[in-house]
């Protein structure tokens, strides 16, 4: 054997982590209990103890290595340390977490002056809307909700819920804006007495069969609900006349509305071009005005007779001096064949079919929004154990880094 042969020694050194291990899950297990503070102390110190007893063990194997053992003191010592930068971010991710949680729920109690009693229906509106897949985060999700809040009243925790993923259902596949669709929801429940549910899959099915055309949907719901209202028709009957006179050739929404607006408030000031009007259609201007005014069924019916009679006009000339003197210049604006149009509604329904679960089923039923949902979850059993950590984290640091530095350096 040449005498310059040199041998080579292999050092293997282990830290055996089913102490710390254990440790943690007993932590985790305490987290939930009702007095943390002790519990988590005696955690640390312990999961700390162990931490030093297996990095005591690793240092005898380092006794008598020599020089020999540098290269593989240096590879443990990376080892660690990228372990330790595990722990660490491990931990600040799960404190983040903790931290937008509360600072989230904080601004939800300020724009919504819910007491701290009642937070509790929010808080966990707040953590199902999140881990169902909507909302960018914990903030966003908390300002849609004071948005609903605002805008619909108070409501129970699972009417909460599905309101705001309704309207963040529409904002994602429409682009509307959560005040603006919950405003309009509001002033179709307010004017036709219909729930939530039914606002919101009337605009949903509204915007799929091309109502936004021209922009101006949730505006046009908002400002005339309540003319629509006036004349003794419905959400679904309002929708109906949108789509007709859309179908028509009306250039916009806005002016479908407001030749109905104009109705609404000529049929009822009793001026002299109002009941030029009715007689040219071979109605009673006085009887017809009690009707309008009585308001409901009484309304509609009056309403029908209204847009029947002028429809059966064959005189060109009559017909478009009546339709000036009952909707005013929106029958210039809209023209003959539109205005007709609303009209032609009688005993039809808006077919909604449940367009917003529709639409739920089919925008986040996808494999990202599979695997977002699943890594919220994580997130959401993270908040208490964030919440708890923070002292954890403190006292492992206290215990647990001397010992490290005391282990790397000679390293």
């Amino acid at each position: 054997m040449p005498s310059n042969e040199v041998g080579e020694v292999v050092y293997k050194a282990t830290i055996d982590t089913d102490g710390l291990t254990q440790d943690i899950k007993e932590a985790e297990k305490d987290i939930k209990k009702t007095d943390l503070g002790d519990t988590l102390s005696d955690q640390a110190q312990k999961a700390a103890d162990d931490v030093e007893q297996s990095t005591n063990e690793m240092g005898e194997s380092f006794k008598g290595a020599g020089d020999k053992s540098g290269a593989m003191q240096v590879a443990i010592g990376n080892a660690m340390a990228a372990a330790a930068d595990a722990v660490i971010d491990l931990g600040a991710k799960v404190i983040d977490v903790a931290a937008d949680y509360s600072t989230a729920v904080g601004q939800m109690q300020a724009a919504t002056g819910v007491s701290t009693e009642e937070m509790g229906k929010y808080e966990e509106a707040l953590k199902s809307v999140y881990a169902a897949g909507y909302g960018e985060s914990f903030e966003d999700v908390a300002n849609s909700i004071a948005k609903v809040t605002q805008n619909l009243g108070d409501m129970d925790q699972s009417a909460l819920e599905k309101v705001t993923e309704d309207a963040y259902a529409l904002a994602d596949v429409f682009g509307y804006d959560i005040a603006e669709s919950t405003r309009s929801a509001k002033a179709m429940m307010d004017n036709f007495g219909i729930d939530s549910e039914k606002a919101f899959n009337l605009i949903a099915t509204g915007a799929q069969n091309g109502l936004d055309y021209s922009g101006e949907l949730l505006d046009n719901i908002s400002e005339y609900s309540v003319q629509f209202s006036k004349v003794g028709l419905g959400a679904e009957e309002m929708f109906a006349i949108f789509q007709a006179g859309a179908d028509s050739g009306a250039f916009n929404l806005d002016k479908i509305g407001d030749a109905v607006k104009e109705l609404a408030i000529r049929v009822v000031d009793g001026s002299d071009s109002t009941k030029e009007g009715f007689q040219l259609l071979g109605l009673d201007a006085d009887a017809m005005a009690a009707k309008f005014a009585a308001g409901g069924d009484t309304a509609k019916q009056a309403f029908q007779e209204t847009m029947a009679a002028l429809n059966k006009l064959q005189d060109p000339l009559t017909k478009n001096q009546a339709g000036v003197d009952l909707f005013g210049t929106m029958w210039e604006d809209l023209g003959d064949e539109a205005v007709q149009a609303l009209g032609d509604i009688e005993d039809s329904a808006y077919e909604t079919a449940d367009g917003m679960e529709q639409i739920q089923d089919v925008r986040y039923d996808d494999l990202g929004s599979m695997l977002e949902t699943l890594s919220r979850q994580f997130e959401l059993l993270a908040i208490p154990l964030g919440e708890a950590f923070i002292p954890l984290i403190s006292e492992l640091a206290e215990g647990v880094l001397p010992i490290l530095e005391a282990v790397l350096e000679p390293i």
